[in-house]
């Protein structure tokens, strides 16, 4: 723990007399009693549907006073009173349309957590209080075991956050479709360190621990010897797409979407990416699909790509760039194709070619016009509905799933159309009120 002395700092800059600040408050707020609360929960039926609503006072500060929280008097925060039972008016009604959000990908600093307390993910109560304090791994091996999924490739580094792979995916369907769960459950290191526990107390034996270990090592040996490649169980099912060289079924097995009328076959994971069931639908039936985003290059950085089916109905990468800037080739007929908008350069119409929203009068030799703009840009894909915004209206919505190139982070825009060219507009952030002055703590004698 860091304790303040009795003795009052002297020439301490802006940033550090806040961080002493801080320090201090925390210090003396062990010594305050738990902060109060007078909490009301009502329970309101309307039509037969019942409805929450909450007041929460606070009465006492107790700590929350070194920081500076005052309790309410009066009547302020808290519910107008009703009798049980009694009947409400209802002067106004607001419907508000919220979405649910999934839970945060894990940080370095979070996971580093989890893992410390394992514990909680468990329900028996034995193995719960076995881990109690442990976790998985030690304070000493947590985040080199960490860095060692990282450079198995299980997982990455996306800025902050740690983002599994589909190798890791695959791991996953391998053992629950082996049916090995332990690997994959904190309940296995609970089981352990329950078991050292019993063996440290004189209720269990070294013998025992290791024979039953033994054990468990053969059986999942063995049941990995059970299965080829293409014969672990799993969720999966079979294509509606048939094959395009004998026409026969298509199903997914654990590696390959395979014919089974021949060898035909389609690896789901390509440069780092796992292919959905629909995605081969969409590229059988169409020849092509795309352009995909999550593709992971050699060096470790990410990509988005189209991907056709050659000659020999077999999948390659299609940048998009073979023709796009060719002076030689073809002029491209546009005629069975809608427009999506004016090109803001000369007014011609705009059309989907390819991996890019091109201006119809630049390609071909006598292109007279170099508008064009990716249908992914910083691994956000845009659609026709947002490109047609854009050239409409010169903004598209808010996009959320840029990624910088330099910092690898997440970042929202819009895509705005300005002097011919496609750039990014940043949302304007509303300020943030000001928090009221804390009251200074008075210097130590």
């Amino acid at each position: 723990a860091i304790i303040p002395t009795p003795q009052a700092p002297k020439h301490l800059n802006e940033m550090e007399q806040k961080l002493y600040d801080f320090v201090v408050r925390r210090f003396l707020s062990v010594f305050f009693p738990a902060a109060e609360y007078l909490v009301t929960t009502r329970i309101t039926r309307v039509e037969g549907h019942p409805f929450k609503t909450e007041g929460k006072v606070l009465v006492n500060p107790g700590w929350l006073a070194v920081h500076g929280k005052e309790g309410q008097e009066g009547t302020e925060g808290n519910l107008v009173a009703v009798a049980k039972d009694e009947k409400v008016k209802a002067e106004d009604v607001t419907v508000k349309a919220n979405e649910t959000k999934p839970p945060p990908r894990y940080s370095e600093a979070t996971l580093l957590s989890a893992m410390e307390g394992a514990g909680k993910m468990v329900d028996d109560e034995d193995l719960k209080a076995a881990l109690a304090g442990r976790g998985l791994g030690t304070p000493a091996t947590r985040a080199q075991i960490i860095e060692n999924l990282i450079g198995e490739q299980y997982m990455y580094r996306e800025g902050r956050e740690l983002i599994p792979t589909a190798k890791a995916f695959s791991l996953m369907t391998l053992l629950n479709g082996l049916g090995i769960n332990e690997l994959t459950q904190p309940e296995l290191t609970g089981d352990w360190e329950w078991k050292l526990g019993r063996i440290e107390k004189g209720e269990f034996t070294r013998d025992e621990f290791m024979r039953e270990i033994a054990e468990m090592t053969r059986h999942m040996v063995e049941r990995a010897k059970t299965f080829e490649a293409d014969t672990i169980p799993g969720d999966f099912g079979v294509l509606t797409a048939k094959c395009p060289r004998c026409g026969g079924e298509i199903r997914e097995t654990y590696k390959k979407f395979q014919c089974g009328g021949c060898d035909y076959s389609l690896w789901k994971i390509v440069a780092g990416r796992q292919f959905e069931p629909a995605e081969i639908d969409t590229l059988i039936n169409e020849g092509q699909i795309g352009p995909l985003t999550g593709f992971r290059n050699k060096m470790g950085r990410t990509f988005a790509a189209a991907i056709k089916l050659n000659d020999n109905k077999e999948p390659e990468f299609d940048f998009g760039q073979d023709k796009a800037n060719d002076d030689s080739a073809e002029p491209v007929d546009f005629s069975g194709q809608e427009s999506l908008g004016q090109c803001p350069k000369c007014a011609a119409n705009v059309f989907d070619h390819g991996n890019s929203y091109v201006c119809e009068k630049s390609t071909g030799p006598a292109k007279s016009c170099d508008f064009r703009s990716g249908k992914v840009i910083l691994q956000q894909p845009v659609d026709a509905t947002q490109m047609k915004k854009l050239l409409a209206d010169g903004k598209t919505e808010l996009l959320k799933e840029f990624v910088s190139n330099r910092t690898r982070r997440k970042f929202s825009a819009y895509l705005v159309v300005a002097a011919g060219k496609v750039g990014f507009e940043f949302e304007k952030k509303a300020a943030k009120p000001k928090a009221p002055a804390k009251k200074k703590l008075a210097e130590a004698e």
